[in-house]
């Protein structure tokens, strides 16, 4: 009950701010402080009740994230999906995807332990004697695109170096005949 009486007071004295102006107080708006804590996109303006001034934060949102330079823009923000193995996945003998690799999934599988149409699968690894990115594989479960492989479509792209695109090497028969492999996990490998 409080607060709702602080606000209201707030919302009066808001309303007499035009006329306090008009009479002689400030008629330019002051910029909003900020403050050593502030960072990029993060003001401070005071505020005040019946008792105290405070100051109140306001912080803008985050811009959206992108997807890695040349990749394709529906797997922006992979990371943050549901990661499908629990520890990082070491390189091993005649390795396709050859690096330390992890894997995100956009949706969750189904009870039957496929994934549902619209899923994306990410697996990305870094490279052996490399601290970047370098390889990013990519699995779009699309209704009907692919029914003898179970809808699956694949797409595989590396890079050399850190800042550089990621540029396509590979997709269709030569990707899902190695997933054959992974049937019973629905053409996934998370091991």
């Amino acid at each position: 009950m409080r607060y709702v009486r602080r606000v209201r007071r707030l919302l009066a004295l808001a309303a007499l701010l035009p006329a306090l102006a008009a009479c002689g107080g400030e008629s330019e708006p002051q910029s909003a402080p900020t403050t050593p804590e502030s960072g990029p996109g993060t003001t401070t303006s005071p505020v005040t009740t019946d008792e105290t001034t405070t100051e109140e934060t306001t912080t803008e949102a985050a811009p959206p994230p992108e997807a890695p330079p040349g990749a394709p823009g529906s797997i922006a923000g992979y990371r943050s999906w549901t990661k499908l193995n629990d520890a990082p996945i070491p390189p091993r003998e005649a390795d396709p995807h050859n690096g330390t690799k992890n894997v995100y999934a956009s949706k969750r599988r189904l009870g039957n332990g496929h994934f549902p149409a619209g899923t994306i699968v990410v697996k990305e690894a870094t490279r052996p004697g490399a601290d970047f990115i370098g390889l990013i594989a990519i699995m779009r479960k699309e209704r009907g695109a692919d029914p003898a492989h179970r809808d699956w479509v694949f797409v595989e792209y590396t890079r050399d170096a850190a800042g550089a695109r990621f540029q396509e090497i590979a997709s269709g028969a030569v990707c899902w005949s190695c997933h054959m492999g992974a049937l019973g996990s629905d053409y996934v490998f998370t091991g």
